[in-house]
C-alpha cells in the first residue's frame, strides 16, 4: 500500500510539474509583463513548492537582484559576479561561505547558450522540521522553472531592444531623408559662374555642409562647414546652422558682422560642447573678387590658371568661445577661368589600405588639369582619385566638396 501511495504521489507531482510548466509557457506566449511573470514564479516556488527563502539575481548591464523573500534583506550585499565564478553548477552551500549568503542551502546558476543569465539562491527556514526539504525534493524542477523564466525575460529584453533599434533606424532613415532635402541640389549656374558639389555622409546622417547662396546681383555666399563629432547630434547642429546662415545672409551684408552673429548662435546652441569649422566666401563677380573668412577650416584652394592660392585668413572655429577673439578678413582676386575648390577634412584624411591619407596633392592635380574645363570636371577628377585611393576601406568621416568655376 505504501508503494502504491508513493507511485500516486510521484504521478501527482509530475502532473503538477507539467501543469505548472504549461501555465508558465502560456504566460510567456501571452507576453505578460515582466513583473507579472516574476510574481507567477514566486507564487509557484513559495506557495506551491514550499520554498521559504529565495533570492534571484539577473545579469543585465550588471547583476541585479530581481526577486527575494524570506531572508530579511540579509543578502543585499551579495556579489553575484563572484558567486557565479564560484558555482558553475547546482551546488550545496557549505558552512565556509554560509555567512555571506544568509543561510541559503543551494546555489543554482542559470546559463543560456553558455552565457551566464541568472543566479538563484534557495533555502529552508524551518530547518528543524522532520520532513524532506522542499529544496531537495524540488531542486531539479526549480532549476528547470528558473531557466524557463529567466530565458523568457532575456528574450523579452532582446526583443524590446531589437524593436527599439528598429525604431531608431527608422528615425535615422527619416533624419537622413530630411537632411538630404536640406543639401542643395541645384547650385547657381550663370554665364559667369558654374558650381558643382559632392556630399557623402559617414553614416546615414552627417555633420558636414556646403552651400552657395545668392545674396545680390552677381554676389554669392559660398560656404563649407564641418561640425565636430558625427551622428545625429552633429547633423542636428548643422541643420540648425544652415537655417541660421540662410536667414542671416539675406539681411547681414557685412562679413565680419555675419561671422559674429553665427558664432553667437552656435555658442548658444552647443555651449562649447561642439564647434563648427567653416569657410565663408563672399563672391563678387562684378568686382571679380572674393572676401572670405576661414574659421579653423581646411584651406580652400583658389586656382588662377597658373598657380594655387590657399585661403587661410580668418579666425578660430565657431562656437568655441562666446565671442571670436580675433577675426582677419581675407581677400583675393577671382581671375577669368579661375576655380575655387572648398572641402572638408573627411576628404583629405581618408586612408587607404596602407594607412596613407588622401591629402591635398590629388586636389591640386585635378585643379591643374581640369580647371579650364569646369567645376564638374574638377569634382569628377577628385572623386575618381578619391575612390581609387580608398579602395575597399570604409569612409572615415563625412565629406563635402564644393567647387566654383569663374568665367
Amino acid at each position: 500500500m505504501a508503494r502504491l501511495e508513493r507511485i500516486v504521489e510521484r504521478l501527482e507531482l509530475k502532473e503538477f510539474q507539467l501543469r505548472t510548466l504549461l501555465d508558465v509557457s502560456k504566460a510567456i506566449n501571452n507576453n505578460v509583463e515582466r513583473q507579472e511573470l516574476l510574481r507567477l514564479f514566486e507564487h509557484i516556488v513559495k506557495e506551491e513548492l514550499g520554498i521559504t527563502r529565495l533570492s534571484l539575481y539577473e545579469r543585465m548591464e550588471r547583476w541585479e537582484r530581481i526577486l527575494s523573500y524570506g531572508n530579511a534583506d540579509r543578502d543585499l550585499a551579495v556579489d553575484a559576479e563572484q558567486l557565479f565564478g564560484t558555482f558553475q553548477d547546482i551546488q550545496t552551500i557549505n558552512s565556509d561561505i554560509e555567512g555571506r549568503l544568509g543561510a541559503f542551502d543551494v546555489a543554482v546558476p542559470v546559463f543560456h547558450r553558455d552565457r551566464p543569465l541568472a543566479f538563484l539562491l534557495i533555502g529552508d527556514i524551518d530547518e528543524e522540521e522532520q520532513r524532506m526539504s522542499p529544496v531537495v525534493k524540488h531542486l531539479n524542477f526549480i532549476q528547470t522553472l528558473a531557466n524557463l523564466v529567466v530565458v523568457a525575460l532575456e528574450n523579452r529584453r532582446l526583443a524590446e531592444r531589437q524593436l527599439q533599434q528598429e525604431r531608431d533606424n527608422r528615425d535615422l532613415e527619416l533624419a537622413a531623408q530630411m537632411q538630404q532635402m536640406l543639401v542643395p541640389k541645384d547650385l547657381p549656374r550663370t554665364d559667369r559662374l558654374e558650381a558643382a558639389a559632392w556630399y557623402q555622409p559617414h553614416r546615414l546622417v552627417g555633420g558636414d555642409y556646403y552651400d552657395l547662396v545668392q545674396v545680390g546681383e552677381g554676389r554669392y555666399l559660398a560656404c563649407v562647414a564641418d561640425v565636430s563629432g558625427k551622428g545625429i547630434a552633429a547633423a542636428l547642429l548643422m541643420s540648425n546652422f544652415q537655417a541660421t546662415l540662410r536667414a542671416s545672409a539675406a539681411r547681414i551684408t557685412d562679413l565680419q558682422e555675419l561671422m559674429a552673429h553665427l558664432n553667437a548662435q552656435v555658442w548658444a546652441s552647443a555651449r562649447g560642447e561642439r564647434f563648427i569649422t567653416l569657410f565663408l566666401g563672399l563672391i563678387d563677380l562684378g568686382e571679380s573678387r572674393i572676401h572670405y573668412v576661414n574659421a579653423g577650416h581646411n584651406d580652400p584652394l583658389l586656382h588662377d590658371g597658373k598657380q594655387l592660392l590657399p585661403l587661410h585668413d580668418g579666425s578660430i572655429a565657431l562656437g568655441m568661445m562666446p565671442n571670436l577673439p580675433f577675426l582677419k578678413l581675407g581677400e583675393a582676386e577671382l581671375p577669368a577661368e579661375g576655380t575655387l575648390l572648398c572641402y572638408t577634412d573627411g576628404l583629405v584624411e581618408q586612408e587607404n589600405g596602407q594607412g596613407m591619407a588622401f591629402d591635398t596633392d590629388p586636389l591640386r592635380q585635378a585643379l591643374n588639369t581640369c580647371s579650364k574645363v569646369g567645376a564638374q570636371a574638377v569634382n569628377d577628377a577628385v572623386m575618381i582619385a578619391f575612390e581609387t585611393h580608398r579602395g575597399s576601406e570604409p569612409y572615415l568621416d563625412d565629406i563635402a566638396l564644393l567647387t566654383c568655376h569663374f568665367r
